[in-house]
């Protein structure tokens, strides 16, 4: 296969996958289950799932990120397998009814890596977990290819 006939082969895999994170997590379904063969490229840095995170209705946006960064979700999070990073970008200043409470990072080596952990029993009590804290209705996740362009 010709290296452009394997990247329209990955952007397919991806938008595939985007599509069913984000179907998935609107529904407040689990975000396992997902076939290894439809993940992300994989890029210099690895593989990474992004979540956009919206608090409950019934929490303050104060609340909702200290149950995120809260010892019971994190303990959670760390046991899910082939996680090499976890990065929690909690929004600051005044926030509109739209806007997200914050931007969560999970990092893989590999995409296959992050194809095995979002099919995890790990990754499935994490997002029960969450149900806690975040509003999984409008809550989402996206597998993003990172571009340094400022180093």
């Amino acid at each position: 296969m010709t290296t452009a006939g394997k990247e329209t082969l990955i952007r397919a895999e991806r938008r595939d996958l985007l599509k069913y994170l984000c179907v998935s997590m609107a529904a407040g379904a689990s975000v396992t289950g997902i076939a290894p063969e439809a993940t992300a490229a994989e890029g210099s840095g690895g593989a990474k799932v992004v979540f956009v995170l919206f608090k409950r209705a019934d929490l303050t946006h104060d609340q909702s990120l200290a149950e995120w960064s809260g010892n019971q979700h994190t303990s959670i999070v760390r046991k899910v397998p082939g996680l090499k990073r976890w990065v929690q970008n909690h929004a600051m200043g005044a926030k509109n009814e739209g806007s997200p409470d914050g931007i969560g990072e999970l990092w893989f080596e590999s995409a296959e890596a992050m194809g095995q952990a979002m099919k995890s029993p790990e990754m499935s009590a994490a997002v029960e977990d969450a149900k806690r804290f975040l509003d999984m209705t409008r809550t989402y996740a996206i597998v993003v290819e990172e571009k340094t362009i400022v180093a």
